[in-house]
């Protein structure tokens, strides 16, 4: 039975790997297609797990008046461009985590309210974001020991990762959301923090039901995201782990070839 998607008023957009390409960039089918949903009176919401400063530039170039759940949900900011909702790890996860990341052969990040910050530098992380021009500062240990951060990544290879992962105690674990946003990234928040439990958030404040939701992701910081939303539509190219999880997800093309656009045209702009 073909589903009725024109009740869905809430569109909810992953970025790297969904709605941008491969180049990190957002193409201008892309861009023509969710400023035409936009002018049908819907809302739209950018999620991920970059910085709110690292999206601008994408939210201005489809119009603005785009909600955003930003740090994989750390940050909330209305489509107005206000902070409406915010938390930070607690201090002792910093100790923790980036001591940690020292034993392994990793780069370790930090997203604080205003910057980003890494202990050394890693030229290969930062082509994702060469569009917006957001980029880290190299700082001391120290210095990074004492921010208050939104979230900590590690960057690296999967394999590497994977084992840093495995020591993280589980009392620490049980406190902390550990999600890989690609398997690059392993990405460190507080527990009951995610674009899933944002969301909520953010339709509540906009007076929203969730039943007329639709987002798109394709890594496995979006499976809450999945879990919350009443249509979720898969990425092909989405990680294997996230296609078990949701095996009955809709689905549309690789972000290479434009699948947000593409799965928006036929169903709801046709």
């Amino acid at each position: 039975m073909k589903t009725d998607y024109q009740t869905i008023n809430t569109f909810i957009f992953d970025m790297d790997g969904t709605l941008l390409n491969d180049q990190h960039e957002l193409a201008e089918i892309s861009v023509q297609t969710l400023k035409k949903l936009k002018t049908r009176g819907t809302n739209l919401v950018i999620a991920t797990g970059r910085h709110i400063k690292d999206i601008r530039c994408f939210i201005d170039q489809l119009g603005g008046d785009i909600a955003a759940i930003t740090c994989n949900g750390a940050n909330i900011h209305n489509a107005q461009g206000e902070l409406i909702a915010s938390q930070d790890l607690p201090l002792s996860a910093n100790e923790t985590l980036i001591r940690l990341g020292n034993q392994f052969n990793v780069h370790t990040n930090l997203y604080t309210h205003s910057e980003w910050l890494v202990s050394a530098p890693c030229e290969a992380m930062l082509k994702a974001h060469q569009a917006s021009q957001f980029f880290y500062r190299h700082t001391s240990q120290e210095e990074m020991l004492a921010a208050s951060a939104l979230k900590i990544l590690f960057y690296g290879e999967h394999s590497e990762l994977l084992k840093l992962r495995e020591q993280i105690a589980p009392d620490i674990s049980a406190s902390l959301n550990v999600t890989f946003s690609d398997d690059n990234y392993l990405e460190i928040m507080q527990k009951n923090i995610s674009k899933g439990d944002a969301l909520k958030l953010l339709l509540a404040e906009m007076e929203q039901p969730l039943h007329q939701t639709m987002a798109f992701g394709d890594s496995m910081n979006d499976a809450e995201l999945f879990r919350t939303v009443a249509h979720p539509i898969m990425m092909e190219n989405a990680v294997a782990r996230l296609q078990q999880l949701f095996p009955h997800a809709a689905k549309t093309i690789t972000n290479t070839n434009h699948g947000v656009a593409h799965f928006l045209i036929k169903h709801l702009l046709v």
